[in-house]
């Protein structure tokens, strides 16, 4: 079986277990409200290869996110935002491509293309991904200050999380 298929049935794996087993127990708050959701999941789609085609990504998009949905007893909102995520991935790239473009067997990771490159492109699809879940959450403008403040507050921390398993993980 080809590496970077083993890589990622590995990753698909340890991500899963890593949301649902331990950061899905954890809810911080104040005054009774939940503003902080920690969110490693979408990594999975980050670290897809290059060459992954777009419906390849959407289909594997829409399976982890079912997969987390059923852990979470929410019908749907991390497969709507993982999908949004993986169709939003290819103009994030196109957006932040060098000058002399992509190798397609490039895999994102900040050992491929340093660590300012992989802080901008898992920064932006990070935060529009929890913004969209959040968003459809709510399902409300009503509600857009509660959006924005878990938005933010969710994003910081799973960012932080996200670039913590990139940098101790170092995936290829």
């Amino acid at each position: 079986m080809n590496t970077n298929i083993t890589n990622n049935i590995r990753r698909f794996f340890i991500i899963v277990l890593i949301q649902v087993l331990i950061l899905k127990q954890i809810n911080i708050g104040w005054g009774g409200y939940h503003y902080i959701q920690l969110f490693i999941y979408p990594v999975f789609i980050l670290l897809m290869p290059l060459k992954t085609k777009r419906f390849v990504l959407l289909l594997l998009a829409f399976f982890v996110g079912i997969i987390i949905d059923m852990f979470y007893d929410s019908p749907g909102l991390h497969t709507s935002a993982l999908v949004f995520l993986a169709y939003i991935r290819r103009y994030v790239l196109k957006f932040l491509e060098p000058v002399e473009g992509y190798n397609i067997d490039a895999t994102p990771t900040i050992k491929t293309f340093g660590l300012d490159w992989f802080l901008i492109y898992s920064t932006v699809l990070v935060f529009f991904n929890i913004l969209w879940y959040f968003s459809m959450e709510a399902f409300s403008f009503q509600y857009i200050s509660d959006i924005m403040l878990k938005t933010i507050f969710s994003f910081i921390f799973s960012e932080i999380i996200i670039l913590l398993y990139v940098a101790i993980l170092n995936p290829k």
